[in-house]
């Protein structure tokens, strides 16, 4: 198979806050071994491997396991969110400020909903399904901002280790949800409609407690097919660089 469709795609209407579409072909890594259709049983092992350790992101997180956190991680990763960009260390102390701070920030968890990896020599991608929900708490109200979204994570394996060397992710929708029925705060929808449409309420919300949030990830803009492109230039041994969901490069 050359993983190429059959048939025309559709184009969506341009009032389509949500357009879905293949990505380009020549950012298929048509190399890698995946799911079984490819590839040798040692290489299952590999990919059992990988997703154990992107699993973490949400269980041992959420859990302010931070040594187990910290494992997944090679001492060069990048970690790219939509309110925290930078070294894993730095993301790891944000986090742990984060909790400390209540309800004056964000409560973050995440549902892990499963995975696909690309292997190929020393190299992997996984692309993980996450609903991530924030309750956010204004006058006193609590709503919860509940995003699905889609984690890239590049690892390499450095003296026979898989880590994770960068991360970010792409946000298909989001909604608000109260916690208490009937009790919602007002979001002005001409405020909401400014921001990315993947994420167009958590971007509100973060900018409610003054973090001003990553506006370049959203599943529906330019930044799905860079981000494809720069996974594929990963598992072929390139040195990608962040801005991993742009053409800018990152110094850090």
């Amino acid at each position: 198979m050359t993983g190429e469709s059959s048939g025309s795609q559709q184009q969506p209407s341009k009032d389509d806050l949500y357009p879905t579409n293949q990505p380009p072909l020549d950012t298929w890594p048509k190399d890698a071994s995946r799911n079984n259709a490819t590839g040798t049983d040692a290489e299952v092992l590999d990919r059992m491997k990988i997703r154990e350790i992107c699993e973490g992101w949400g269980c041992y997180r959420d859990a302010a396991e931070w040594q187990n956190y910290r494992s997944m991680f090679h001492d060069d990763a990048y970690i790219a969110t939509s309110w925290k960009q930078g070294p894993i260390d730095e993301f790891i102390e944000a986090s742990k400020e984060g909790f400390a701070k209540g309800s004056s920030f964000m409560y973050i968890l995440h549902r892990i909903i499963g995975q696909t990896v690309d292997v190929q020599g020393d190299r992997a991608v996984s692309k993980m399904k996450v609903t991530i929900t924030c309750r956010f708490t204004f006058d006193g109200i609590e709503m919860d901002n509940e995003a699905d979204c889609r984690f890239f994570f590049m690892l390499e394996k450095k003296d026979g280790k898989w880590g994770v060397c960068r991360y970010t992710l792409l946000f298909d929708k989001d909604k608000m949800v109260p916690v208490h029925p009937g009790r919602s705060f007002d979001v002005p929808v001409k405020e909401v409609m400014q921001f990315p449409s993947g994420y167009r309420y958590l971007a509100w919300c973060e900018t409610q407690i003054g973090n001003a949030p990553k506006l370049d990830l959203n599943a529906h803009g330019p930044e799905r097919d860079i981000l494809y492109a720069k996974c594929k230039a990963w598992l072929d041994g390139e040195n990608v660089m962040p801005n991993l969901t742009g053409h800018d490069v990152v110094d850090y």
